[in-house]
């Protein structure tokens, strides 16, 4: 018997409650430092400079490909340039996701609406989709690569299956890297060992021929015309980073157990659901069996990653959502019961731990999102199975509804925490067309200031990893200006630092400065000259 019911204005709800949940608070929070303010700024830049090059600072930015970059600018096109337009295609990628795995469910699960309930829903999926970052776009093109080779596999009389595959592969290439078809044919070759099939030469040459003709092109036009490209963007970019060797270094290695703890709780409220379905779904066929491998594969492969970010399971997070609600209408009995008391217990410890979290502004909100989810755990408990189609997925929802609702909340009442738009307001009455600002230490901690200033970005620190490529390759136009260079300047012209205020009195070796703006932990100063002549 179905779990969902039947009439679609219950479909016709969770719809609209997944679209509002996703869109509306696209423009209700400013733009974040780091990877936001980073990928928003290169796709303003590339709307004034040639489009078929990353630029950051006013300086090539060779970290990733221009895909993204092409749908923001497109995005800012339409809707103008501003924190809605940049986060729109990760949200729109985010719910093309979920058509590809309700469509893929459509005619192989008994209850086809379980997959994309479960991963709408959860909250690493969810958060991704708010961030005008490359995550989620490379997940929808990921999910139609490997989707569309499984169903290739059911049917190799039908190769246009194949040939999608190949052509998403290559889509998901120019939007994240070589991990577009590096991680997919891991995918491929593991199943097919497991399996102990093969692909016929020809489907196989032909998908690998229209891989080549889309992603091949800018590839090579970037080699043409960009010195140190290969080295920058293939060798460093890639391998280096994976292997730890990248210089200047931006991320530590993490915990061996960094990756599969964000696979496992990424998937959250459903984790018990998950965790109940591998312990107990026995035996796996061959569409689980595939999903597994989908999911293990991620975690594999950046678990012997020298670097990681949690992130990076994102693209796994599809697989056990399929996984998930393959199973759902299959489980029941004590022990799932235990593992959802179990989670709802671990809940009321959450509520309780928040209360002494060591940022006391953030306590009201991680409460209240604890017993949130508490709600969703408590319902599952208490509903009859049968009535699980129409009670979990809007108990879901609700309590998704209630962490973003404290999340914006939090964002709104404490927006300098992680955002610099409020400081790049107060600091912009006092800048001329010829005003030098400087952030510290590094670039990447006060990104958005950027996006919101509108103007070039000066650093004093060589150790910037996102503008190492464009300060070592531009000399003629580098934001680097260092020592003797950096004292000379502030007697002569106006210049801004921003920066932690814990580090204001090391600036006094440049010059005297004083306060002029102050938001958060982040402060704005300005040298002491009276009378400055800026020629023209």
């Amino acid at each position: 018997m179905s779990l969902f019911p039947t009439r679609s204005r219950w479909s016709a709800i969770l719809i609209l409650a997944i679209l509002a949940l996703t869109l509306v608070p696209l423009a209700l929070r400013p733009l974040l430092n780091l990877n936001e303010g980073l990928y928003a700024e290169a796709a303003r830049e590339m709307l004034t400079h040639n489009p078929l090059m990353p630029r950051l600072d006013g300086m090539p930015y060779l970290e990733k490909p221009p895909i993204f970059y092409w749908l923001v600018m497109l995005s800012y096109k339409i809707f103008g340039i501003g924190k809605f337009a940049a986060r729109l295609p990760s949200a729109l990628a985010a719910l093309g996701t979920l058509l590809v795995v309700m469509r893929f469910s459509k005619d192989r699960l008994p209850e086809p609406p379980w997959p994309a309930v479960i991963l709408g829903s959860s909250i690493g999926f969810y958060m991704m989709s708010q961030l005008a970052m490359f995550d989620m776009t490379f997940t929808f093109f990921h999910t139609v690569t490997v989707l569309a080779f499984y169903a290739y596999m059911e049917r190799p009389e039908r190769s246009s299956r194949l040939t999608l595959a190949a052509g998403a592969a290559a889509l998901a290439c120019l939007t994240k890297g070589l991990i577009g078809i590096v991680l997919p044919g891991f995918i491929v070759i593991i199943f097919l060992a497991w399996e102990r099939r093969t692909i016929p030469w020809r489907p196989f040459l032909a998908a690998w021929v229209v891989f080549l003709v889309i992603a091949l092109p800018w590839h090579i036009w970037m080699a043409l015309h960009v010195p140190g490209f290969i080295d920058r963007y293939i060798v460093q970019e890639h391998f280096d980073r994976y292997l730890g060797t990248l210089k200047p270094m931006d991320y530590r290695r993490p915990p061996i157990y960094y990756n599969l703890e964000h696979l496992v709780l990424g998937v959250f409220p459903w984790t018990p659901f998950l965790l109940a379905a591998l312990i107990r779904r026995r035996p796996f066929d061959r569409l689980d069996r595939f999903l597994l491998t989908w999911a293990g594969t991620y975690l594999l492969f950046f678990t012997l990653s020298k670097t990681s970010s949690s992130y990076y399971m994102l693209p796994a997070f599809p697989a056990l959502a399929l996984f998930v609600g393959r199973a759902l209408p299959d489980l029941n009995g004590r022990f799932l019961a235990r593992l959802l008391g179990a989670f709802a217990f671990l809940c009321l410890v959450a509520a309780v731990a928040a209360l002494r979290v060591p940022h006391p502004p953030m306590r009201p909100y991680l409460v209240g999102a604890a017993l949130a989810y508490l709600g969703f755990f408590v319902t599952a408990l208490t509903v009859p199975r049968t009535r699980w189609g129409r009670t979990l997925p809007f108990a879901a929802l609700a309590s998704q509804a209630g962490f973003v609702t404290l999340f914006l909340a939090f964002s709104r009442a404490h927006p300098n925490h992680y955002a610099s738009k409020n400081l790049a307001q107060a600091l912009r009455p006092h800048l001329t067309l010829h005003s030098y600002v400087f952030v510290a230490p590094r670039y990447e901690d006060l990104s958005s200031l950027d996006f919101y200033l509108h103007r070039p970005i000066y650093v004093f620190d060589p150790r910037q990893g996102d503008l190492y490529y464009g300060i070592r390759h531009n000399p003629e136009a580098h934001r680097l200006i260092t020592g003797h260079a950096l004292v000379d300047l502030v007697k002569h012209q106006r210049v801004f630092i921003v920066g932690p205020a814990r580090d204001e009195h090391s600036w006094a070796r440049y010059g005297h400065f004083h306060v002029i703006a102050s938001e958060g932990p982040d402060v704005a100063v300005e040298n002491d000259l009276h009378h400055v002549h800026e020629s023209g």
